[in-house]
Formats: structure tokens, C-alpha cells, sequence
């Protein structure tokens, strides 16, 4: 079990780093391209299409970390006067209707990723396959899948303690 719970603790850091980087590359990016924009008159048409494409995959990168800290934005008006078990029914039927649309998406992911690569669909400034862009969208939606699953798991195993983050 100690083994298990280390593994998940490197694959959970995995996840912050890829995502600090990424922040990283793109507010390098936007800076580079306004000093050259700005300051050498510069037109650099790759920089706008690559931070754009980098959002995308925080978005859907981060759509897991936000499911497993439990920030993602939320009602909680009923849950507040609900009994515990009550909570708990509520919350499971929560997650499997959240695994239910993010397997929707993520199969649909996976049919653009397909097409893309069936197409040859390059990015216009980059000239890099599409691919690479849409693969993120069933990554993100496995990610977060993943974190529901740990958490429904959490639930149902019977603890008290009903915080996504804390499944860690």
C-alpha cells in the first residue's frame, strides 16, 4: 500500500510540474513576442498560435488537478443541510454523472484526435499536427476520471472526511 500511495504522489507531482511548466512556456512566450512585438517591430505569428495551444492544454491538464483539490466551482447550499449520508448519496450521483459527460468528451477527444491524424490537419503558423493539440482533450478527461474515481472511492469505503483534496 506504502508503495501504491508513492506511486500516486509522484504521478501527482508529475501533474503540478507539466502544468508549472507550461504556465511558464506560455508567459515566456507572451513576453518574448510583446518585447519583439513592441520593441523591435518584430511580427511573430507562431507566438500568438503556440500560447493558445498551451492554454488548451492547462485547461484541460488542470481540469484534473482542479478535480482532485476539489476547486472546481460548485453549489453547496443543499449539501449544507443534508444528513452525512445524504451528502454521500448526493456526491457519488454527482461523480458518476461528471464521469458520464467527461467520458462523452473524452470519447469525442479521441474521434477528433483520430480524424486529425487520418487528415494530416497541420496548425497554420507552427506547421505541427493538430493531433498534438486535440490529444490533451481525452488526457484531460482520463485525468479527471481518474481523480473522480479515487474520490467516489473515498466515499464509498466509508470516510468521514468528504474533501476531494484530501484523497491523497
Amino acid at each position: 500500500m506504502n508503495a501504491l500511495r508513492k506511486g500516486l504522489n509522484i504521478f501527482y507531482k508529475a501533474e503540478e510540474v507539466l502544468l508549472g511548466i507550461l504556465i511558464a512556456a506560455a508567459t515566456a512566450v507572451l513576453f518574448a513576442n510583446v518585447v519583439l512585438r513592441y520593441g523591435f517591430a518584430a511580427n511573430t505569428s507562431w507566438a500568438n498560435e503556440l500560447v493558445r495551444y498551451i492554454m488548451i492544454w492547462i485547461t484541460f491538464i488542470g481540469m484534473g488537478l482542479c478535480f482532485r483539490r476539489g476547486i472546481h466551482v460548485g453549489i453547496d447550499l443543499l449539501m449544507n443541510y443534508l444528513s452525512k449520508k445524504a451528502t454521500k448519496v448526493v456526491q457519488v450521483i454527482v461523480n458518476l454523472l461528471s464521469i458520464s459527460f467527461l467520458l462523452f468528451l473524452g470519447l469525442y477527444g479521441l474521434e477528433l484526435v483520430l480524424f486529425s491524424i487520418d487528415t494530416g490537419q497541420i496548425t497554420p503558423s507552427l506547421e505541427i499536427g493538430m493531433f498534438w493539440v486535440y490529444v490533451v482533450i481525452p488526457l484531460g478527461c482520463a485525468l479527471s476520471i481518474f481523480h473522480i474515481c479515487m474520490f467516489t472511492g473515498k466515499i464509498l469505503s466509508g470516510s468521514d472526511e468528504l474533501s476531494l483534496n484530501n484523497y491523497e
